[in-house]
């Protein structure tokens, strides 16, 4: 017989000798099996370990996290906090599996707000280590307890001795360190190419956190251990943006190329989305997406592939967009347990939040790409040639209407120039000087400071590349401004108030003054004050008895007085203490002495100044005189009118508005006042929808 027909026959002989053995009964896995293989479900890479103790961190309230890796994880990760740090009463529950302390019954994942909530995260990391270390310490105790887990159980180095946490030196917060992952998974750590490899993945998962969290507050820093510097260190000041973050990680090639998605609410659908997204210059090989669903990475892959799908039909063939987004859901509509790692989620209405974000993203690109102009013109703006023209764009016979922007912030009008060669010789300077003069008094540098943080991104950059289109209403105080394809409505004595704030802390000490001539006399300004105020609070000014209304004024007299010395050096507004007279008063415009100062308000400036302003309090004395000096520019008060309705208006756009602008001034829109001065009128992209034209 051949050797052919005798493996067939073998082969057949052991077919049938397996079909006669009994089926084996089935048994229950032994506990250490399960987590095992629970374990490997949930811990695929050192990034996936890392991942869970960087949301564990965050849960802790930490503001500060530091990682640490040797050969990419695998050898040691190590991961610093400065969070709540864990009682010691809680550590031998540390590692063992659905040990938590974020879930009590299983209806709480209807509204879950941390990150973690099985209690599998560490106890999976400790069933594939050969040992965790865990040295924490609360506010509330005196020392730091350090405790070392193995396969889910506290572990002692000295068998006789007791497995238990031991007191130690350390700071507020936890550090945990895992040695050896993978140890017992040979086919698993044979996968891993390099320890390098699977360092940059740590790094691209850090990344991604220090940019959603950044602004918030929380610094992330990440090395090698061993290593000398940072491959990623962001501070935690909370004074960067996001913008900022993502400069100061992927450089200013990438930051200049973004654009900002505005928070969006998705009232019906229960959510809310905001972001940056890649604009139509954008150069890269890969795409890159980073998602956050209230506050968790995920990987959305609808919500991709809708985007990308997008992008191909706004970006050449080869270019792949960048792209972070910020979606946040209402708990109670969305499900995180649907993935070991956590990487999914799933949410109602999936399909028309992934809809809306689209064409959101899909108006934001196309808004900017269609108008991208480059001029080399004269920086006024008044003539611009063909040849001063490159269009940077894709060419084509005709560009959309709906996204066309017809009108340029820079442009100067006719009536501006002429109304400044008529009433003064002194023209409007172009590239006004506002930089901030050096100032070591603290309480300047933190108002300042605190102006800076406050800022509204989206209508900051509004304000200062708009396009003033006129006064709406004068005893409203209302005008209208173009920026991009939207109309906007603005209260402009709030913004203008606003906006004189900051000149007058950005002028700190270093005012140009308006003389009066003849000086004013100082008492009888005081009277006029006191009277306006009476009638603007409704209080008749017979109700008060003159005893006391001589008191007061007397009083308010001493109050400038005594404080002249310091008004006159921080605030160059000078008073005769002879003559009893208010000599100068400070510019906010130095080249509009006579149209910017209210003179009508001066004698209430000069009351409010005296009994408004708290002069044992630096901080709040310096601010509120700078808000009253705000006051005192106010074009004109609300809810009257003027006397003189040209003047007013063009002291409204050419000499406040015109300041706002990006090319002469730093002015930023609050957070606080940006939903009160805007309201959007118009859309060029919504009036063709309904129109078909404009």
């Amino acid at each position: 017989m051949d050797q052919v027909a005798h493996d067939g026959l073998q082969s057949e002989f052991n077919t049938s000798e397996k079909l006669d053995v009994a089926p084996r009964p089935i048994l229950r896995l032994g506990e250490d099996v399960v987590n095992r293989i629970a374990a490997g479900e949930i811990i695929h890479r050192p990034s996936n370990a890392l991942k869970e103790l960087l949301e564990n961190s965050l849960d802790a309230g930490a503001t500060q996290i530091h990682i640490s890796l040797q050969e990419g994880g695998l050898k040691m990760l190590r991961i610093q906090d400065n969070g709540k740090g864990i009682p010691v009463s809680d550590l031998p529950l540390l590692c063992e599996r659905f040990a938590t302390s974020k879930l009590r019954q299983f209806s709480d994942l209807d509204c879950m707000q941390t990150f973690g909530f099985r209690g599998e995260a560490l106890a999976s990391i400790s069933y594939v280590s050969s040992l965790i270390t865990v040295v924490s310490k609360t506010r509330d105790e005196d020392m730091a307890y350090r405790a070392t887990y193995f396969a889910g159980k506290l572990h002692s180095s000295d068998p006789n001795q007791a497995a238990q946490p031991k007191p130690c030196a350390g700071t507020d917060g936890t550090t945990i360190g895992v040695q050896d992952l993978f140890f017992n998974a040979p086919q698993r750590r044979n996968v891993f190419k390099s320890g390098s490899e699977e360092y940059h993945r740590s790094l691209d998962v850090v990344t991604r956190y220090a940019i959603h969290y950044g602004s918030q507050g929380i610094g992330f820093s990440m090395k090698k251990i061993g290593a000398s510097s940072f491959d990623l260190n962001t501070p935690s000041d909370g004074k960067q943006t996001t913008a900022d973050i993502i400069r100061f990680v992927h450089g200013a090639t990438l930051a200049r190329d973004l654009l900002y998605l505005a928070p969006t609410e998705l009232s019906t659908l229960g959510c809310s989305v905001q972001g940056w997204v890649s604009n139509a210059d954008w150069v890269s090989k890969k795409t890159s997406f980073l998602c956050f669903i209230n506050n968790r990475l995920v990987d959305c892959g609808v919500l991709r592939r809708s985007l990308e799908l997008m992008y191909s039909s706004v970006l050449p063939k080869g270019r792949n967009p960048w792209i972070y987004i910020s979606l946040t859901i209402e708990p109670n509509r969305i499900d995180v347990n649907v993935h070991p790692t956590k990487q999914e989620v799933h949410f109602l209405d999936q399909d028309e939040i992934v809809e809306q974000i689209t064409a959101a993203v899909h108006e934001l690109v196309t808004k900017h790409s269609s108008c991208r102009v480059l001029s080399t013109g004269s920086s006024l703006g008044i003539v611009t040639s063909e040849r001063n023209v490159q269009v940077l764009g894709p060419r084509s016979k005709s560009s959309d209407p709906r996204h066309l922007v017809r009108v340029d912030p820079q442009s100067q009008s006719l009536d501006a120039v002429m109304a400044q060669n008529s009433s003064s010789s002194q023209k409007w300077q172009e590239n006004l000087d506002l930089t901030e003069p050096v100032c070591d008094l603290t309480s300047i540098q933190e108002l300042r400071e605190a102006v800076h943080l406050e800022r509204h991104v989206v209508f900051t950059e509004v304000i200062q590349n708009h396009t003033f289109v006129g006064v709406i209403d004068f005893k409203l105080g209302t005008s209208l401004i173009q920026h991009g394809t939207q109309l906007y409505m603005v209260d402009h004595s709030a913004l203008i108030a606003c906006f004189a704030y900051q000149l007058a802390l950005r002028h700190f000490s270093a005012f140009q003054s308006i003389a009066f001539d003849p000086p004013l006399p100082l008492r009888q300004m005081l009277a006029i004050g006191f009277q306006t105020e009476c009638i603007a609070s409704d209080t008749p000014v017979s109700s008060i008895a003159p005893s006391q209304r001589e008191a007061i004024l007397s009083d308010a007299y001493d109050t400038l007085v005594g404080h002249a010395e310091m008004l006159e050096e921080y605030f160059s507004l000078t008073m005769d203490s002879r003559n009893e007279t208010l000599n100068t008063f400070p510019a906010l415009f130095p080249q509009h002495l006579s149209n910017v100062v209210i003179q009508e308000r001066v004698p209430s400036f000069l009351f409010r100044l005296a009994t408004q302003v708290d002069w044992t309090d630096e901080k709040e004395c310096l601010e509120r005189i700078c808000h009253e000096i705000a006051f005192a520019h106010i074009p004109w008060a609300l809810g009257t009118e003027p006397n003189d309705n040209a003047r007013i208006a063009w002291n409204v756009q050419h000499i406040w508005f015109a300041g706002m602008l990006s090319s002469r001034s730093y002015f930023s829109v609050g957070k606080r006042d940006a939903a009160e001065i805007f309201t959007q009128v118009a859309s060029l992209p919504d009036l063709y929808r309904v129109f078909e034209r404009c």
